[in-house]
């Protein structure tokens, strides 16, 4: 029984890894499963209850805004933008199975990813003194929300940026790290293109 156990705790691992980009580095890899595992079980504690959305919300923003914190203080140079876009995809892949239960809350939780992204963005940019790449999206997630998700992810992103960092909001590194046509952080739903 114990071999089976482990067995099965190796295929979930390496189901798990080979989920995420090959690419992938190891701060890639540990902020993802940190954002993930900690966003999960946010949701699961609240019931998966979409009524709940706007508290599981806030919940996470608060975990984001410790994790922004850790750039340029734990985190540096390619290790922070790997430890940023991990962190991020943590939790865009919960935010992906909230909006696929809570058909309402698309707008709500596109603002959520936008926000997030943004604060991400800024103290990356302040660390290396520049604007971050986002390497893209390859897998976009959903498949209903589309514009409203879209919409609410880049305005709030846009919004942020200019108010926190807006000396990093210029040109097409800066448009290509949030527009969702160029697979940017707020891309989502192939199929309304």
């Amino acid at each position: 029984m114990k071999n089976k156990i482990t067995l099965l705790g190796v295929i979930l691992f390496l189901g798990l890894f080979t989920s995420m980009s090959v690419s992938a580095g190891p701060f890639y890899r540990i902020a993802y499963r940190s954002a993930n595992g900690l966003a999960m079980s946010a949701w699961e504690n609240l019931g998966q209850n979409c009524t709940m959305t706007t508290v599981f919300i806030q919940l996470i923003g608060d975990s984001v805004d410790d994790a922004a914190n850790d750039i340029g203080t734990r985190y540096r140079g390619r290790s922070a933008e790997d430890f940023a876009a991990g962190y991020m995809d943590g939790l865009l892949d919960v935010l992906d199975k909230v909006v696929s239960q809570c058909r309402n809350e698309c707008n709500i939780v596109g603002q959520a990813a936008g926000e997030w992204s943004a604060k991400f963005f800024c103290r990356l940019a302040s660390v290396i003194n520049r604007t971050p790449t986002y390497r893209g999206i390859s897998n976009k997630r959903g498949s209903f929300c589309g514009g409203a998700y879209r919409m609410g992810c880049e305005s709030k992103f846009i919004g942020i940026v200019k108010g926190m960092c807006s000396n990093y909001a210029t040109g097409n590194a800066f448009k290509r790290y949030y527009k969702a046509r160029n697979n940017g952080c707020c891309a989502y739903d192939p199929e309304e293109y």
